[in-house]
C-alpha cells in the first residue's frame, strides 16, 4: 500500500458510522435492517446487489437512501425489452461543426447505478454491464472510458415467471456479490407507512447524510484490511468444497473472494477489525444463492445444510 493510502485510510472515520449508516437507511426502509446491512456490505466491499422483487416494494427507496448517506452519486436505468447497449453505456455522435464524433455518457457513469429490471433488457444489453461490472471501464468503438470510483450496480430483476424477461446469464450473476429479496413490511410497519403516506411524495433524504463527501472511499480501503485469518479461509473453503460437490462443481474462486469481502465488511459494520466464521455464515447464502439458477426454497435449504454440515473452527 503506498503512503497515500495509508495516510487515506488512517484519515477515515470511525467504523461505528457503519452503524449510523444503517440506522439512517432504516428510517426511508423500514423493517429490513438484514437486507440494510448485507447492501451496505456489499458495497463495502466493492461488489454488486442483486435484488428480486415485484415493483413497489423500496428498492429504489433503497439504493437513494444509501446514495444519500454515503454521499455517493447516483442515477437509475429502467430496463425495458428495446433498451440497447448505447442507452446503458452511451454513444458517439458526429458533431459537423468540429468534424470529429463526441462521446455522450450513458447512465452507467455514476457511482451507484440501479439498474431496474434488468432482465428485461434484451441480453445483449445486459451484456453491455459485463465490462462495467468486472472492471469499472466501458469501451465504445474501441475506446475505453474509466467510470467513477466507486463504482456500484443495484440491478433488480423481475421474478422469472412474469411475461418479457430474459434471464441473466451466468457469466453477468457471477458478478453479484449478493441477491436478496426485500419484501413486504410487517403488518405494524405497513400501517405506520400508510399513516405517513402522502400520495405522489417520496422523500428520501431523511436528516443530515451520516458520512462527508470522500469518506466512503476511505471505509473501504479500510474494509479490505479487516483481518482474514487462516482458521477462517479455511473454514470458507471447506464450505465451498461441500458445495461444489453438492451442486455447484463450477463455483469460482472470485464467488469466494467476495463472500470474504463481505465477510469482512459484516465484521466491519459490527465494530471489528477481525472476521469470525459467523460473518462468513451470515452472508454465505445471500452470496451464493443466485448462482445457483432461479433462487428457490430448495436451494436456500442447501446452503443452509451446509453451513450445518461443516465443522465450524
Amino acid at each position: 500500500m503506498s503512503a497515500a493510502e495509508e495516510k487515506s485510510v488512517e484519515g477515515a472515520p470511525d467504523i461505528a458510522c457503519l452503524a449510523d449508516v444503517v440506522s439512517a437507511v432504516l428510517v426511508t426502509v423500514r423493517d429490513k435492517e438484514e437486507q440494510v446491512r448485507l447492501a451496505l456490505a456489499a458495497m463495502l466491499s466493492g461488489g454488486h446487489l442483486l435484488i428480486e422483487d415485484a415493483p413497489g416494494m423500496g428498492k429504489t427507496s433503497l439504493a437513494r437512501a444509501l446514495g444519500y448517506h454515503l454521499q455517493l452519486d447516483w442515477s437509475r436505468l429502467q430496463c425495458t425489452n428495446d433498451t440497447t447497449p448505447s442507452d446503458i453505456v452511451g454513444v458517439n455522435i458526429f458533431d459537423p461543426k468540429s468534424g470529429d464524433f463526441d462521446f455522450r455518457q450513458g447512465p452507467v457513469f455514476t457511482q451507484v447505478l440501479l439498474a431496474d429490471e434488468l432482465n428485461r433488457a434484451p441480453s445483449k444489453s445486459q451484456s453491455a454491464l459485463l465490462e462495467a461490472m468486472a472492471e469499472r471501464q466501458v469501451t465504445v468503438d474501441g475506446s475505453s472510458f474509466t467510470l467513477p470510483d466507486p463504482f456500484i450496480v443495484i440491478a433488480t430483476q423481475n421474478p422469472t415467471e412474469q411475461i418479457g424477461v430474459s434471464p441473466l446469464p451466468e457469466s453477468q450473476l457471477d458478478r453479484f456479490a449478493v441477491s436478496f429479496s426485500l419484501g413486504l413490511p410487517s403488518d405494524a410497519v405497513e400501517t405506520d407507512i400508510l399513516r405517513d403516506a402522502v400520495s405522489g411524495e417520496e422523500n428520501f433524504e431523511h436528516g443530515t447524510p451520516v458520512l462527508s463527501a470522500g469518506d466512503f472511499n476511505k471505509l473501504r480501503r479500510q474494509c479490505a484490511q479487516i483481518i482474514f485469518n487462516d482458521a477462517v479461509i479455511g473454514y470458507l473453503q471447506n464450505l465451498a468444497a461441500r458445495l461444489r460437490a453438492a451442486s455447484l462443481p463450477n463455483l469460482s474462486v472470485r464467488a469466494l473472494i467476495q463472500v470474504k469481502g463481505l465477510a469482512q465488511a459484516h465484521a466491519m459494520i459490527d465494530g471489528r477489525d477481525y472476521c469470525r466464521p459467523e460473518d462468513v455464515q451470515a452472508v454465505f447464502v445471500p452470496a451464493l444463492q443466485h448462482r445457483m439458477g432461479p433462487v428457490t426454497g430448495a436451494s436456500i435449504a442447501l446452503l443452509q445444510d451446509i453451513l450445518q454440515q461443516v465443522e465450524v473452527p
